[in-house]
C-alpha cells in the first residue's frame, strides 16, 4: 500500500487490513471466551467507562501481522483512520457493530492503545463506497479508486477463504467510529 500523496510517514506502508479490517479474527478469538470479551479488557473498559456494560464490544486491531496493528492503531489514535468495513462472514455469530458500542483497540503486541465508540453503522454494498468514505477509511491513497481495487482483492481473497461469494453487491457492514480514551 502506497502512501498518502505528498506524505511520507512509516504507518503509511501498512497493507490493507480488514476489519474487516479493524477485528483481526485471531486476536478476537484470543479475546473473547464463550462470547464474553477477556477479563482483562473488560477492566480497561470498566476502568473508563464503569456501568457501561452494555456497550462493551469487541477487541479492535487492525491487520493481520503485528507491525499492521502498530500502524492501524495509529491511523486511528491520530484520527485518520475513521472508517471500516467487514463483511457479515466476519461475524459469524450475528453479532455486528451498533452505535454507541465500545471497543479497545490493540496494538500489535496485543496492548490496549485506545478505547473507540462506534458512531454510525450502514450496511451497503461494496460498490457504494464514496469518495468521503475511502478518505475516512485512512489508508492508502484515500480514493475511491484505491479503495476499490485494494479491498476489492481483499475481500476476493477473504470470500475464498470462507467459502463466500464476492461481488460489486456483497453487502458491508461499515462503521463509523471516532476514539474517546487514549491509553
Amino acid at each position: 500500500m502506497g502512501g498518502l500523496k505528498g506524505r511520507q510517514t512509516p504507518h503509511r506502508r501498512m497493507k490493507p487490513s480488514p476489519l474487516t479490517a479493524l477485528y483481526n479474527e485471531s486476536i478476537v478469538a484470543a479475546m473473547w471466551k464463550e462470547g464474553q470479551m477477556d477479563a482483562e479488557l473488560r477492566c480497561v473498559l470498566k476502568a473508563a467507562f464503569p456501568g457501561e456494560d452494555a456497550r462493551y464490544f469487541f477487541a479492535m486491531s487492525i491487520g493481520s501481522a503485528p507491525e499492521q496493528a502498530d500502524e492501524g492503531a495509529a491511523l486511528i489514535l491520530e484520527g485518520t483512520k475513521t472508517l471500516t468495513s467487514s463483511p457479515f462472514w466476519d461475524y459469524p455469530d450475528g453479532v455486528i457493530p451498533f452505535v454507541g458500542a465500545l471497543g479497545v483497540l490493540l496494538d500489535g503486541a496485543r496492548q490496549p492503545r485506545g478505547v473507540v465508540e462506534t458512531t454510525r453503522v450502514e450496511v451497503l454494498p461494496f460498490g457504494a463506497v464514496t469518495e468521503d468514505m475511502a478518505h475516512a477509511y485512512g489508508e492508502g491513497e484515500r480514493t475511491v479508486e484505491w479503495w476499490r481495487r485494494v479491498m476489492g482483492e481483499f475481500y476476493l481473497a477473504s470470500a475464498t477463504s470462507h467459502g463466500a461469494t464476492f461481488t460489486e453487491d456483497t453487502s458491508l457492514i461499515w462503521e463509523w467510529f471516532r476514539v474517546v480514551r487514549h491509553l
